[in-house]
């Protein structure tokens, strides 16, 4: 049951199955890979960029719990932060998680930082274009730090995908180019076999694959001797109705010559019937 459902949506042309031979493993491939790279690779990546910026915040927080109060924690933090490219603001507004639905690697990011940073309660990936805010929990009060995305996640990852989806298309292109060439024999071997069934013989010259030039080389001599047999054939009908018509002939003349009696005259419908049976068989 399930093999007459497949082959009824399978194509029927040689030329669309070899096709879909071609584009199969090739879309298969595509999607393998890309989901190996989108869940090791760019992940992996995000993960490990992500963790040495959690160490920098670490290591802000732990200067800024080492300070007395919340103003020389501040100056603590700010002193510390500015050149690792990261700004500190005390007593922002609170603010929530927010990532785009097509961010890949927003969720590891957000992952990441609660996992390898206490106090994270909120990481906002969308507000500030190209920047990751993170609000933390401090014994200072709410603190929000801010640095640039290329930090945490790789730059352009979708060059990779883009350069391996347009290296398929181009290589696939050209398959079926040359797929298309190795088509073009057997078409003609079919033109020429359907023509030949017709009663016409039209030219044909083997070209092609080796399998496709000994199939043609074999349909050139399968119709060499049919044409053989069939003259051969016609010769031997024409002889054959040469022998017949010559004593019909002289049965005829002798009928001529007898009275017209009724016996004459049914041998004469006799010879007669004869006579138009052999031409419509010879």
């Amino acid at each position: 049951m399930f093999k007459r459902t497949l082959k009824a949506y399978l194509p029927r042309s040689l030329y669309a199955r070899a096709v879909l031979i071609i584009l199969v493993p090739v879309i298969t491939i595509l999607l393998v890979v890309s989901v190996v790279f989108i869940q090791r690779l760019y992940e992996d990546v995000t993960r490990q960029m992500t963790e040495g910026v959690a160490q920098e915040i670490r290591l802000v927080l732990d200067r800024m719990s080492a300070a007395p109060d919340a103003a020389g924690a501040m100056e603590a933090a700010f002193e510390l932060a500015l050149p690792l490219g990261i700004e500190v603001s005390a007593g922002a507004a609170r603010i929530e998680d927010r990532m785009s639905w097509s961010d890949l690697s927003g969720r590891v990011v957000a992952k990441t930082l609660r996992d390898e940073v206490e106090g994270v309660y909120a990481v906002d990936l969308v507000s500030l274009d190209g920047f990751v805010r993170v609000a933390l929990d401090t014994a200072q009060g709410p603190v929000v730090m801010e640095l640039p995305r290329r930090r945490v996640s790789a730059r352009n990852p979708h060059q990779f995908l883009v350069l391996m989806g347009f290296t398929a298309v181009l290589m696939t292109f050209i398959a079926l180019i040359y797929m298309r060439n190795q088509m073009r024999p057997i078409r003609r071997l079919a033109r020429a076999a359907d023509a030949f069934g017709k009663g016409r013989s039209v030219p044909y010259r083997p070209t092609g694959a080796t399998e496709v030039r000994q199939a043609g080389a074999a349909f050139l001599d399968m119709r060499d001797r049919i044409e053989r047999h069939i003259e051969q054939r016609t010769l031997m009908l024409s002889g054959v109705s040469h022998d017949l018509r010559t004593p019909l002939t002289r049965m005829r003349l002798a009928l001529s010559l007898m009275d017209n009696d009724e016996d004459a005259a049914s041998l004469g419908r006799d010879v007669a019937d004869m006579e138009r049976m052999l031409s419509a068989f010879l």
